[in-house]
This record gives C-alpha cells, structure tokens and sequence, in this order.
C-alpha cells in the first residue's frame, strides 16, 4: 500500500451531488464510470489495497469509501475524497478467507469494518507497513497489522497475494543486476528508481509498495 493523492473530483459527480436528493445509490452509471476512471487515473490503475493491477476485463473496478456507508451521511457518500478505486478482490468466492480488500472488509460485521488505524490518503499511517522475504506484508503495530490481515486480507492465500509481491520484487532485483552484474549498485540509481516507483503516473507498477519498501531499506 502507498498513500494516495487525491485530485479534483469529476465534474459530472459534482453536478451530480448538487442535485436534490442526489444519493450514492440511485447515481446514474455514466456519473460512477467518470468517478472510476479518474479513481484509476489517480491511482495508476492499481487497487487502493492489494496494488494489484485494474483493467477493463470481466472483474472491473469498484467504489470503496475508505469511511464506510454504513458510518456515513448521504453527503460523505458522495464525497470524492473518501472514494478510491479497488479490485474485484474475489468477492464472488464461497469463504470469506478468500476474499480480500474491501471483498473481505465488507464481509465483515458492521461494527468491525472500520479501519483501526490504516488511511490510504494519509502516508503517515502506513509509514509501519512492512515485508518479509517470502512477500508477506505486516506489521509490529498491532491496529496496522489487524488491518491489514483481518479487514484486507493483504496476504490473501486464494489470491496468491505474497507471491505476486514477491514477482514483482525479484523483477526490480532483476533489472538492477542487468544494469550493475556483480557491482556495487550507486545510490544515486536506487533514488532514481525510487522516484520511478513512487511517482503518481498512469500506469504505476503493480505492486510496487514492497518495491519502495525494499528500495528505501537499500538507500
């Protein structure tokens, strides 16, 4: 997970929300398609949760509100700044173990859905997140490390979750070995890289989050 970046909402949810008895549920589908596609555009096209990739195939994005509906007034569910783009997170699956971002948060009994600590639009909450070398995500802080585990399922085994994470980290690996074989890597080119996975773009690298993590610890 990396803290995301919010910008202007769409001006057709804006026009939308100005309307008398706009609600969240009766918006019509072209107002939610603009909101998912610049949700897309602010995120690089990843999950807010797993970082795994969205694309337009059978399993499209869905609406999270970081602050859930149920906890909210018809105004704060229309609030762009509480909306961020996630995966389909295998929330058609029979267990709720292999459910996993907000598939498995809202699989959840009401009063344990909300986030105990965790803010995707709030770095300073995920500055405890950490990987071990087998792509598992956690935490030592104990609200972080419920959140990620009870509420997201970050380490979703039907998802494969860690061993994408881990793809993904020997893949950096890879590429600097091609670029520096059997050399001491400059930190000057770990800081570019660093600022490669971190930049907000179209099309981010999934999973990059344990990329930064690992890039971080290097520098």
């Amino acid at each position: 997970m990396i803290e995301i970046k919010k910008g202007n909402e769409p001006k057709e949810l804006l026009q939308y929300r100005q309307q008398d008895f706009a609600s969240y549920a009766d918006m019509p589908s072209d107002v939610k398609k603009k909101v998912i596609e610049s949700l897309l555009s602010e995120q690089g096209h990843l999950c807010a949760y797993c970082m795994s990739r969205i694309d337009g195939g059978k399993h499209r994005a869905t609406i999270e509100h970081c602050i859930p509906q149920s906890a909210s007034t018809e105004k704060e569910r229309l609030n762009y700044k509480n909306m961020a783009a996630v995966c389909w997170g295998n929330r058609d699956a029979h267990s709720n173990n292999d459910k996993s971002c907000d598939a498995k948060r809202g699989s959840l009994p009401l009063e344990q859905q909300d986030m105990k600590k965790l803010d995707v639009f709030d770095g300073r909450t995920l500055m405890d997140i950490q990987y071990t070398a087998n792509g598992t995500i956690f935490s030592e802080n104990s609200d972080v490390n419920e959140d990620l585990n009870k509420r997201l399922n970050l380490n979703c085994e039907a998802r494969r979750l860690k061993e994408c994470r881990l793809q993904a980290l020997r893949t950096l690996h890879s590429k600097i070995n091609q670029k520096y074989p059997n050399k001491t890597v400059p930190k000057k080119y770990l800081q570019e890289l660093l600022a490669h996975y971190m930049a907000q773009s179209e099309n981010r690298e999934p999973y990059s989050g344990i990329m930064i993590a690992w890039l971080n610890k290097k520098i």
